[in-house]
């Protein structure tokens, strides 16, 4: 790709904006929460478009569009019933639980809960994923630049790297809330004309649907209900996808609750996972149905490699000037998505493990430092991350395979910890195990054909149900073999939904909406 002298001057705006970004939000004094995960102290406008832009960023929007050039409309079964459902959930009931017990991360609740010993292992097991989640990102932006700068794969890692170590080290997860809104503003900037292009096309939506096969524009009709040899399944979609991943994602993810619970108003904070709804319902159609239509419109390139349908839609719809634009909307997200990691690991390892076991009861600036440097240590540990990443050619498989192995048990955690909080003190430890280690062997008889799906997909949805299964299995019987013993963790109260009239209409509102979307397609 050939630079213009425009183009390297908006590159180089965008590197001195981030870094800007680390400084202005570091010079702000703040205790080592504040640093690792600012609770209570921004306004529910950031924290709300911070969790849009972490949900619909690049690496979203690269994926999505590479399953909707695959498998058509069943595409948008990841926004609608893969996130719909479960965000309505969690703004009723774990979110304001989450608030009021002023738990600052899901590994307080988790401890308060199920005790410290279990604690521990979740945030083991939080780290590794996102340590794995991490190196995705940071794969995919490499790609990225590797791609349009003409680079090797390790000279764009070590440019992400440094900019990354940059104004994380010096913000922390401020710094990252920040960085978010800039590159969510140009992403979208990058992408949304697409869908629009694609229309001035087809000469209309009537004659894009006129042209599209009409197996490629439903997204239930196709679907057998139970047959794990299939692509996919009703079954393992409603309750693999729909409620496993779904909810285990929303419920449990680090990433998603850190900012969620920045809000500064705890009122409001019900509010976040519905408006992360509203925007996922409407954003479904701008990066799925170009992705549609990319088999047409690309003809035979679209097929070769699904993961390049956006940068080839981009290529062939957009200028040069443009298209440095998308280059940077995308590689900004991509960025994006690797600091979020990057700052739920070191979260977790600095107050899940370092304070916590290792070195409690020390200054507040001793844990601001080491937060410090477990940014640097994470980021380093990425690269290696990022290399196992490159063997496999479907980003959205690969993730979807990380969390039904180590979401799916977690959630079996939090749902019996607000549900039986007796069972979760007793069970926890035990039936989390159980779960992973069930996870684990399903993957490898997959990876070694003893196991046979119809697709990567149908196996990670059938694995995150009986991980799930597994786990709240094995804490209930933990739990009766042990329903003699008194722990200190019985007097926890079950979670109670928390209702007020504005959110139940907002929340109406939001799933009649996905709902009519999803008949229009079905």
């Amino acid at each position: 790709m050939h630079w213009y002298p425009l183009q390297a001057v908006l590159a180089v705006l965008y590197i001195v904006g981030l870094l800007v970004v680390g400084i202005l939000a570091g010079r702000k004094k703040h205790d080592s929460n504040q640093f690792l995960n600012a609770t209570g102290s921004l306004p529910f406008w950031l924290c709300a478009t911070a969790c849009i832009a972490s949900n619909c960023g690049s690496l979203d929007v690269i994926a999505m569009m590479a399953l909707g050039a695959q498998y058509g409309m069943l595409a948008c079964h990841f926004y609608w019933i893969g996130a719909v459902p479960a965000l309505i959930v969690l703004g009723f009931w774990l979110i304001p639980a989450y608030a009021r017990g002023h738990y600052p991360t899901v590994l307080d609740f988790i401890g308060s809960y199920c005790g410290a010993r279990t604690r521990l292992v979740v945030t083991v097991s939080m780290a590794l994923m996102m340590l794995l989640l991490s190196g995705v990102c940071l794969c995919a932006a490499a790609q990225a630049i590797a791609t349009w700068l003409g680079w090797s794969f390790l000279k764009a890692v070590l440019l992400t790297i440094v900019v990354v170590s940059f104004y994380t080290a010096l913000g922390g997860f401020r710094a990252t809330i920040y960085g978010e809104l800039i590159h969510f503003a140009v992403v979208l900037a990058a992408v949304v004309p697409l869908l629009f292009f694609v229309m001035r096309d087809f000469g209309g939506f009537g004659k894009f649907l006129a042209s599209v096969p009409a197996n490629r524009m439903h997204a239930w009709q196709s679907l057998p209900i139970v047959s794990p040899h299939a692509v996919m399944d009703r079954l393992g979609l409603i309750v693999g996808l729909g409620f496993v991943l779904s909810f285990g994602y929303w419920s449990t993810d680090f990433v998603q609750m850190q900012r969620a619970l920045a809000v500064r108003d705890k009122d409001r904070v019900a509010r976040i996972p519905l408006t992360v709804a509203a925007a996922k319902t409407v954003f479904a159609f701008f990066i799925v149905l170009p992705g549609v239509a990319a088999p047409l419109v690309l003809a035979q390139r679209a097929n070769a490699n699904y993961n390049a349908t956006l940068p080839l839609l981009m290529q062939h719809y957009y200028s040069p000037a443009w298209l440095a634009l998308g280059f940077l909307g995308l590689t900004a997200s991509l960025v994006s998505t690797f600091a979020n990691n990057v700052a739920g690991f070191t979260s977790a390892c600095v107050q899940g493990i370092y304070q916590h076991w290792i070195r409690p009861s020390l200054p507040d600036a001793h844990y601001v430092a080491a937060s410090r440097l477990c940014n640097l240590a994470a980021i380093a540990l990425s690269i290696g991350s990022a290399y196992l990443a490159l063997h496999y050619l479907s980003l959205m498989e690969y993730i979807q395979l990380i969390l039904s192995t180590f979401n799916a048990p977690l959630f079996a955690l939090v749902a019996i910890a607000a549900l039986a909080p007796e069972l979760a003190a007793a069970g926890s430890f035990g039936g989390f195990l159980i779960g992973v280690a069930a996870a684990l062997l399903h993957q490898a008889l997959v990876r070694t054909g003893v196991l046979h799906y119809g697709s990567q997909m149908s196996a990670n949805f059938y694995c995150a149900i009986a991980s799930f299964s597994l786990s709240v299995l094995g804490v209930w019987s933990i739990a009766a073999l042990r329903k003699t013993e008194h722990t200190e963790h019985h007097s926890r109260v079950r979670v109670r939904l928390h209702l007020s009239r504005a959110t139940v209409l907002w929340a109406i509102v939001v799933f009649g909406v996905c709902a009519f979307l999803n008949g229009l397609v079905w």
